[in-house]
């Protein structure tokens, strides 16, 4: 969508919710193809529009249910405040997502974490507006690693992906954000609030833990690994297991966070590239973990492929 065309749009829907903006700020978008922009209105409220592109009006209807049934439920989500079109609009959460506020908040950032998951894992899984993880979601999460690895996959690596696979579908299943990492929580009055939760849905207990510890800067935020697992399972009342699960979360994870930035940096989305060498170091430990083999391990090797070598 050209930039005109953005304008028009964004302008239109703010107008048919009755919003009259002062000013319009582009902000960082996420893997989508939704845009998202900070809008001054009248005084000094602000708001957040997300721009979908065209044709993307099941999207819009499917984000906002899913943010309907978030609110509903007590989950620490913005509060939905208008759809009109291509755009949907919502609180401002502001600036500072968790990646920038961590080692300012440090002595209370942990029990606001815990709190903003338990909230999800108290939520009915089965009631969730997505359906439930299953294996062949697993599974298919990891077709743009395969395809963007430095090798082939070779038999054995392919056996241990399906078993992968099958192995986090019989974990305990809570309610998953799905995307819970630093740079989707926001710290707002002295609370954890989340964004892009639109794919939330049933699935392992550790899975969103995964996530947080292990991605986007996370090695540099000061959380302590050990103790915010330790902390979670007895907090959360997670059956025993939970360490192993955790590590096949984070290698599962870890490998379709990989393939989804090789994927996005061929794409000539270069700010992916950043955080590609954290994220194959930690999918590297936790393969490790679970005893992965040597040609799954080779896959890790080497950068993103190009567009022309795919």
């Amino acid at each position: 969508m050209k930039l005109r065309a953005i304008d028009d749009t964004l302008r239109e829907g703010l107008s048919r919710l009755g919003l009259e903006s002062a000013a319009v700020e582009p902000l960082a978008g996420d893997a989508s193809h939704r845009r998202f922009f900070r809008v001054a209105l009248a005084g000094e409220a602000t708001v957040v529009a997300a721009l979908y592109p065209p044709g993307g009006e099941d999207q819009v209807d499917h984000d906002a249910r899913v943010q309907r049934w978030a609110r509903e439920h007590g989950l620490p989500v913005p509060e939905a405040l208008g759809v009109a079109g291509l755009v949907t609009v919502s609180e401002d959460l502001g600036s500072e997502n968790l990646s920038a506020v961590a080692a300012r908040e440090e002595e209370t950032l942990q029990d606001q974490l815990l709190l903003a998951l338990a909230a999800f894992q108290a939520c009915p899984h089965a009631a969730a507006p997505n359906p439930p993880f299953d294996a062949a979601l697993f599974r298919r999460e990891l077709a743009a690693f395969e395809q963007y690895a430095a090798v082939v996959a070779t038999r054995d690596a392919t056996r241990f992906l399906d078993n992968l696979a099958l192995r986090l579908a019989t974990h305990p299943y809570r309610l998953l954000h799905r995307d819970f990492h630093l740079h989707n929580l926001f710290w707002k009055e002295g609370r954890v609030r989340a964004v892009d939760f639109q794919d939330m849905r049933g699935g392992p207990d550790t899975y969103d833990l995964a996530s947080l510890l292990r991605e986007r800067g996370a090695s540099g935020a000061g959380l302590d690994e050990e103790q915010l697992l330790e902390n979670a399972a007895s907090r959360l009342a997670w059956a025993p297991g939970w360490h192993q699960r955790y590590f096949e979360c984070a290698a599962q994870r870890g490998l379709k966070v990989v393939g989804t930035f090789r994927r996005l940096a061929a794409a000539g989305r270069q700010e992916y590239e950043r955080w590609l060498p954290e994220a194959s170091c930690r999918a590297l430990e936790a393969l490790r973990a679970v005893g992965a083999p040597d040609d799954v391990l080779s896959m890790l090797a080497g950068g993103p492929k190009t567009s022309g070598g795919v």
